[in-house]
């Protein structure tokens, strides 16, 4: 990408971050409400997020944006879902959120401008491709380590202590996807201050329905339920799982529309309030069922073993590259990425790169002028 194009892309996004802060001061100002008093957290994804706010939705290039949001118990929810929600009318917010898409470039992590005194973070994954699963999960997972590392006020304030049950050296020392019998990488190590620093952590999974008659479909639907479960627990962070129709008895749904209801409560460590029944807490996610239980429902004769097969390689997938930009490209937003390839291939994609320094050094000048006179004959033709 050129360089005077990344830095007005750049400087667009910090114009309007240091508009968004100056009318954050104003309104803090006028109400006695300030921003440390309301319950926030912070929303990673990958290609797909929870966003009630309309405006908050992110477009092509964008990583973050904030919702600010007026929640109420699920019987009002369900009125101001279907009204005032797609008015955009909020009198009273009550709950903050961050949308941060997470891609691999750790551009993006330097443009996050987060306060991290923000310590209650919600893992947003999609599920309607399996195979694509354990890439998002490891992007946000790498991500979530970056922005911990080095935060020395990780566990200021008194706000939702209870629930900071997932340190960083968890994280460091996790990996989403491993096999029960594969060993754990030599490169997972974590240092002894990594113990002192926690956050509470929420995964919410995007739930997709199967054909229940396709038995691989079926069965791969179950090893990600496996492995996620199996992942929260490793973390000892909460786990629900969002959608519209009941998949399983083992796999609570919870409804779009109460969500952001119950990441207050959550924040609030109100553990009586509706809808938080829904959830899989920390300290409750029996191991001994997932390890026996769910394994077995997670295997699938003939394709893998889930006991020895870790989740890379049951469900490899489809394709290469950031499920990020194949989202774009799908939504045509995929911005100068896209008509840099689509020039790239009208004047002679068959045109092969040398794999090596050594295969193109060794090429001879006459080879190399009879490849360039090659090329300018393919473009004419053009």
């Amino acid at each position: 990408l050129h360089p005077v194009k990344w830095y007005n892309k750049i400087a667009r996004y910090t114009s309007t971050m240091a508009l968004f802060s100056t009318l954050l001061s104003e309104s803090n100002e006028k109400s006695t409400t300030t921003s440390s008093e309301t319950p926030t957290l912070i929303q990673l994804f990958h290609t797909k997020s929870i966003t009630y706010d309309e405006n908050a939705k992110l477009q092509s290039h964008a990583v973050l944006s904030y919702q600010a949001l007026e929640v109420s118990s699920p019987e009002v929810e369900s009125k101001l879902f279907g009204q005032r929600r797609r008015a955009n009318q909020v009198i009273n917010p009550n709950l903050g959120v961050w949308n941060c898409c997470v891609m691999r470039e750790k551009l993006v992590d330097s443009l996050l401008m987060i306060p991290d005194t923000v310590q209650h973070y919600c893992m947003t994954i999609d599920l309607s491709d399996p195979s694509m699963v354990e890439p998002a999960v490891s992007v946000l997972h790498d991500s979530l380590v970056r922005l911990l590392v080095g935060q020395v006020s990780a566990n200021s304030g008194s706000n939702g202590i209870a629930t900071r049950t997932t340190s960083l050296a968890k994280l460091k020392t996790t990996q989403f996807g491993l096999a029960p019998q594969e060993k754990q990488p030599s490169s997972l190590t974590h240092k002894e201050e990594d113990d002192n620093i926690k956050i509470s952590l929420l995964i919410c999974a995007f739930v997709a329905p199967t054909n229940k008659d396709d038995y691989k479909e079926t069965q791969a639907q179950n090893l990600i339920f496996y492995h996620l479960r199996r992942y929260a627990a490793a973390l000892n962070c909460a786990l629900c799982f969002v959608g519209k129709t009941a998949i399983a008895e083992e796999v609570p749904i919870l409804p779009i529309e109460q969500v952001s209801y119950c990441w207050r409560e959550w924040i609030l460590n109100n553990h009586n309030a509706n809808g938080l029944n829904q959830f899989i807490t920390p300290d409750n996610h029996q191991p001994d069922v997932i390890e026996s239980v769910l394994l077995r429902n997670a295997q699938c004769a003939g394709e893998w073993n889930a006991t020895e097969d870790s989740l890379w390689k049951a469900l490899p997938p489809l394709s290469s590259g950031d499920s990020n930009e194949k989202d774009l490209k799908r939504d045509g937003q995929a911005g100068d990425g896209d008509w840099l390839s689509q020039l790239r291939d009208s004047v002679g994609s068959e045109q092969t790169m040398p794999t090596s320094r050594t295969t193109a050094s060794a090429a001879s000048p006459a080879a190399a002028k009879e490849d360039v006179s090659s090329f300018f004959k393919d473009l004419l033709k053009k």
